[in-house]
């Protein structure tokens, strides 16, 4: 190789060179911050996991009642968890059974009509015997006709072994058919006695609880002893507040999110229903609502208002099932007293997404969704933040 080529090749080598370096070294930072990023998860999940155990240790302590109330309202939520299930897997069911019967008539019908094409055609064979070329052979004269005959002998004879083939796969198919009916048939009919089960299970919970809450409303008569209640609950929700937002300081959600702010006024609603207490009306005593509390229907589903990180999923004394999301740049959403979670702490989620169904835990009377925003952790008025509905 003579100098020249050799001087060409020595920039392209460097260049190639420096685009192999700077791609590892681009491949080996998204590793790391993909690595940082999951153990800043891990921080968060420890550190709310440890936050709940100390809350429900020191609810032990202070309130047999109300320790009592969280378990029955925790075990009602498995059971409606488990009734919402089953009946998606009946409807399920039932679809696929109307499919199933569908076919099976459409083979029926298909295969009756087979039936009697076979029949004649086999009828049609049995008259010519066994000799059937040879029959329709003496019976022509021209050579050119004689070829055709046979031609259309063949397409006889495949057209025949052609029903035949399908009149028998039809017959199999709908073996098959009757098979899957029959086992979706169990199924269902399993699946609707677990139904009816939960059902009964259910009532029972819905029973305690009243019972339950009639006894803890007994034991707050006075307005003094709710207030009292009240400023706990608050304080214990501040409490907790405070330690996710130092736990998830570090989490940053990704670089193309549309800020939380930037959607002021024109945020979507978490859940459709009147507002029953608007935001700094009278609680109890000089306590003030710090966010709305939303009419709803037992199951009614709850969506996020914006995009962001779930920081907290699970139960507080007061709240019922609570679900905290984390908007970044200082702002996060409370959604309370929920029948169901369906997101876990860390979960991204999407604007409009559901993030539980709406209930009446933390001891409300009836189903409602309490909704709170915190900016910079101070409670802002809704009112100034959601579009119209």
């Amino acid at each position: 190789m003579n100098n020249s080529a050799a001087r060409h090749r020595l920039p392209r080598l460097l260049l190639s060179t420096l685009v192999t370096c700077s791609l590892l070294l681009g491949f080996s930072s998204l590793a790391a911050a993909d690595g940082k990023q999951e153990k800043q998860l891990d921080n968060l999940k420890r550190s709310i996991s440890s936050l709940e155990k100390k809350l429900e240790d020191r609810d032990k302590e202070r309130d047999n009642l109300q320790t009592g109330l969280k378990k029955i309202e925790l075990k009602a939520s498995k059971i409606n968890s488990n009734v919402r299930r089953l009946r998606n897997k009946i409807n399920n069911l039932e679809a696929k059974l109307k499919k199933l019967n569908k076919q099976q008539n459409d083979l029926q019908q298909g295969i009756d009509g087979q039936s009697a094409a076979i029949v004649e055609q086999i009828a049609a064979a049995y008259k010519l015997g066994n000799q059937e070329p040879i029959k329709l052979l003496l019976n022509q004269e021209d050579p050119q006709q004689i070829s055709r005959v046979f031609r259309y002998y063949d397409y006889f004879l495949q057209a025949r072994a052609d029903k035949i083939q399908r009149y028998k796969a039809d017959v199999d198919e709908l073996a098959g058919v009757i098979r899957s009916i029959k086992s979706e048939s169990l199924r269902l009919s399993q699946s609707r006695k677990e139904l009816q089960a939960d059902k009964t299970k259910l009532a029972s919970q819905v029973k305690k609880r009243k019972q339950t809450l009639d006894t803890v409303k007994v034991s707050l008569r006075s307005d003094k002893k709710k207030l009292s209640k009240l400023q706990k609950e608050r304080g214990k929700l501040e409490e907790l507040l405070a330690a996710v937002k130092q736990a998830s300081a570090d989490l940053a959600l990704p670089s193309n999110y549309e800020s939380f702010i930037s959607r002021k006024g024109k945020l979507s609603w978490p859940l459709k229903g009147r507002v029953a207490h608007s935001f700094g009306s009278s609680r109890s005593g000089e306590l003030r609502w710090e966010g709305w509390l939303i009419n709803a229907k037992a199951g009614d589903a709850v969506k996020a208002v914006h995009h962001g990180r779930v920081v907290f999923s699970n139960y507080l004394r007061g709240f019922g099932l609570l679900v905290i999301v984390d908007h970044s740049g200082g702002y996060m959403t409370l959604y309370a007293h929920n029948q169901e979670l369906l997101k876990d702490t860390g979960d991204l989620v999407q604007s409009n997404e559901i993030l539980s169904r709406a209930g009446d835990t933390g001891g409300l009377s009836k189903p409602a969704l309490y909704f709170e925003i915190r900016k910079q952790g101070v409670p802002a008025d809704p009112k100034s933040w959601l579009g119209k509905r």
